[in-house]
């Protein structure tokens, strides 16, 4: 602040000075130095040969007009001059009147300067107390600010441990999620394949069931074939018994009859004999037959006889013998009787 007054006071005596050294340098040159004649000037030496008086004046004119001009703009200088002298004045008197004021209103300000620097001192106490405390403030701020930047970094701490730990736990989440997705998964997996197993296992058991099924078919049929087979076979073998024991009937038949009829030819020769016997010959009779047709009882009874074709004397004769015989030989065999019981022979009476 006392710089600044002394540059104030210093600039101020330098424009005293110069507007004291300008005013005199006017007065002087107002009173001392009345408006000089110019100078004429001097005629050039004219080369021309004739110049006019008319010319001349009005050249002349010109130098005196300019000359006025020179005047007029030389007192309106300074006119310009004392105007700005008197302005300065003015100026100058204002700028004492302000210096004046100034001093006394530095003074002023001195005075409060003092005041206020004593107030400052008071202040610069109060402030350096108020420093101290501000000090003080300061670091209990400054431990507040650390408590609260601890505070902030172990909530922050906290938050990124929160953040982490929820990071963490959607991690575990979706961790979780496509576990139990990859278990759902697996279940769905193993419920497909247990259902493809018991669907294999109830194709299979179709499939055994048709197996059985066909194989009690096949079973069935091989059976009804076998059946069929040991049926055709039993048929076969019965119809080959019987075809044999038909035949070995036959062949008993074949040779019952031959002993039938080997027993009716021996039983027919009993009978021709008997008839022989009781029949009357004679030599007409020698050469010739007769057809005799004899029916008998079971017991050989001659129950009739007639003739057939034949020599009527001997078929005569010989319906007389068998009458006579009245009992004919008959076999105990009822086949061999029952062929005896209607007998045709041819009788040749033996001469």
């Amino acid at each position: 602040m006392k710089d600044n007054q002394s540059k104030y006071s210093v600039a101020i005596i330098i424009s005293v000075v110069l507007h004291v050294v300008l005013l005199v340098v006017l007065g002087l040159s107002a009173t001392s130095t009345p408006l000089k004649q110019q100078p004429k000037p001097k005629a050039q030496a004219i080369q021309a040969v004739v110049v006019s008086e008319k010319a001349i004046k009005q050249h002349a004119d010109r130098i005196k007009r300019t000359e006025q001009d020179k005047r007029k703009k030389e007192q309106q200088r300074l006119q310009a001059a004392e105007d700005r002298i008197k302005k300065l004045n003015v100026e100058r008197q204002q700028k004492e009147a302000a210096i004046v004021k100034a001093k006394e209103q530095q003074k002023k300000a001195e005075q409060a300067a003092k005041r206020a620097e004593t107030k400052r001192a008071e202040k610069e106490v109060e402030r350096k107390v108020a420093e101290a405390a501000a000090v003080k403030a300061e670091k209990q701020r400054l431990k507040k600010v650390a408590e609260r930047k601890k505070a902030e970094a172990e909530t922050k701490k906290a938050e990124q441990a929160a953040a982490a730990a929820e990071t963490k736990r959607k991690a575990a989440e979706v961790k979780e999620q496509k576990r139990q997705a990859a278990v759902a998964a697996e279940n769905k997996r193993k419920k497909a394949e247990q259902e493809r197993k018991r669907q294999e296992v109830e194709k299979k058991r179709v499939a055994e069931e048709k197996r059985v099924a066909a194989e009690k078919e096949r079973q069935r049929l091989a059976k009804i074939e076998q059946d069929r087979q040991e049926r055709l076979m039993q048929e076969q073998i019965e119809a080959e018994f019987a075809s044999e024991l038909d035949s070995e009937i036959q062949q008993l038949d074949a040779v019952r009859q031959q002993e039938v009829l080997s027993e009716v030819d021996k039983y027919t020769a009993r009978i021709q004999s008997s008839i022989q016997r009781n029949m009357l010959t004679s030599d007409a009779m020698k050469g010739k037959s007769c057809a005799l047709n004899i029916r008998l009882s079971d017991s050989g009874l001659v129950l009739s006889a007639t003739s057939g074709k034949g020599d009527s004397i001997v078929c005569r004769a010989g319906v007389n013998a068998v009458n006579k015989a009245g009992s004919l030989p008959m076999s105990a065999d009822p086949e061999v009787a029952s062929k005896l019981k209607n007998i045709n022979l041819i009788f040749r009476p033996e001469i």
